[in-house]
């Protein structure tokens, strides 16, 4: 991605990687991409998900659901420490449970069990949303509700203004458009225009989304086969031709999240711009194969960071023609993190459409336990990202520690997934971070304010 956000390169020592019981199923890097075209209820046993918390993780467990100590029952919903009895256990493989879809870690400890978690049933799915957020900010770390919201309302009023002098936010060039710009390279990225629509749709904010969306049309949209330029000057010029499959990700679903939130009555036509993308993505950007993104249109390799199983998730609720395709995407993205972490939780930047290291961590790979605990959060179908990926990785970055604001920020989804005194840490770090400023404050702050969404619970699925 960006060359001046590689602070920490961890080597990949050759190592078992987190193996899971699921089936088996133009160049650009860190320093700068130079590729193709370059110049989300709650019940007992029996209901959505299980409220009354087993024994730590030793509950009764529904059907499908696997734990050290006989599963993961409801015990993980109801917040890790509760005595009474649990029942609905996670569905392993995708699949919903007999009792019922599993709940996911929301916050509460003792002995009458915490508030329950929310879950839906895998790929293939109702499609409904889950009916309940939890906010690790209020629940771990014991702060008010109130409190949790101006945290989220500073970080927007802050990067996201022009008028701040720490802002990624600009205005321009034209009259209704605007930017988010890479402050360390002083250039436009769609990752970073992606980042800014998401977290716009998040807060309610259409007009700031719609500005976006018509700086993404206005200057880096190629017709409607072309490529998304993933690179542009501030001024609109386009810089590359090639596209990036990370911010094309993001805006799909942003744009589906807005058309369902909003309607698609206004300025744009939000459903049909969606279904654009996506149709861009699915037709250059993924091995039809291993169902899997590849890191530019011709490569035959992925980039971890990229891979987004929530987000196919919504993508095959939505886009009901191709939904086999990205069902089996789901499906294909829980099993590729499964194959790629080696025994510590660690993505490479680089990897094989199977998941064989192709280099070391870098800069892009901060982003991946962000991808594999928002799925947990929302979806709570894949138990090794909970069982096996969360309290690996924690521990490795306990006693590795990135200080970078995009790390920590990233680390703080790690609350939905491993015991409360283990997650706190990680989420009381993010809540006492100050809001990114100076020259790199662009992929620090816009990571750091899709983390405060997440663990704030405000990041929501609007399908």
């Amino acid at each position: 991605m960006d060359i001046y956000k590689a602070p920490l390169l961890i080597a990949l020592p050759l190592v078992a990687s987190l193996a899971c019981n699921a089936p088996t199923s133009d160049d650009m890097d860190s320093g700068g991409r130079v590729g193709a075209g370059s110049v989300g209820g709650s019940s007992n046993a029996g209901g959505t998900n299980g409220s009354s918390a087993g024994t730590g993780h030793t509950g009764s467990a529904g059907d499908n659901s696997t734990s050290n100590g006989g599963g993961v029952g409801a015990g993980d919903a109801g917040g890790h420490t509760s005595s009474s009895g649990g029942s609905a256990g996670r569905a392993n493989g995708g699949a919903p449970s007999t009792g019922g879809n599993a709940g996911t870690h929301v916050a509460g400890s003792g002995s009458g069990g915490g508030a329950a978690g929310h879950g839906m049933s895998g790929s293939g799915a109702d499609c409904k949303a889950p009916t309940e957020y939890p906010n690790l900010f209020v629940t771990l770390s014991g702060h008010t509700q109130a409190d949790s919201d101006a945290k989220v309302a500073a970080a927007w009023n802050q990067l996201f203004n022009p008028s701040n002098n720490n802002t990624v936010y600009h205005d321009g060039p034209g009259s209704d458009e605007s930017y988010v710009e890479d402050t360390g390279n002083n250039d436009v990225r769609t990752e970073g225009m992606s980042y800014g629509m998401m977290t716009a749709v998040q807060l309610d904010k259409q007009t700031q989304f719609d500005r976006l969306w018509a700086w993404v049309k206005n200057h880096m949209a190629q017709g409607t086969t072309g490529e998304i330029a993933w690179h542009c000057s501030t001024s609109g010029s386009m810089l590359s031709t090639g596209g990036a499959p990370d911010g094309e990700e993001y805006m799909a679903t942003a744009l589906i999240f807005a058309n369902h939130r909003w309607g698609s009555t206004g300025k744009f036509d939000y459903g049909k711009e969606a279904q654009w993308v996506l149709d861009l993505i699915r037709t250059k950007y993924f091995n039809a194969t291993a169902h899997i993104v590849k890191f530019v249109s011709g490569s035959n390799n992925t980039d971890g960071s990229y891979v987004l199983p929530a987000f196919y998730q919504t993508w095959a609720c939505f886009d009901t023609t191709n939904a086999d395709f990205w069902n089996a995407s789901v499906k294909a993205g829980r099993e590729f993190f499964a194959k790629a972490a080696d025994s510590n939780g660690v993505i490479p930047d680089q990897s094989s459409f199977t998941g064989q290291s192709m280099g070391s961590a870098g800069s892009d790979a901060k982003r991946c336990v962000m991808n594999i605990m928002m799925d947990a959060n929302f979806f709570a179908a894949d138990p090794w990202q909970t069982n096996t990926y969360a309290p690996a990785f924690a521990a490795w970055m306990k006693s590795h520690s990135d200080n970078s604001a995009a790390q920590f920020s990233c680390n703080a989804l790690l609350g939905f997934g491993v015991p409360d005194a283990t997650g706190k840490p990680f989420v009381d770090k993010l809540w006492s971070a100050q809001i990114p400023t100076g020259t790199y404050r662009y992929y620090d702050g816009t990571l750091y304010m899709l983390g405060l969404l997440h663990v704030s619970g405000t990041f929501k699925l609007w399908f």
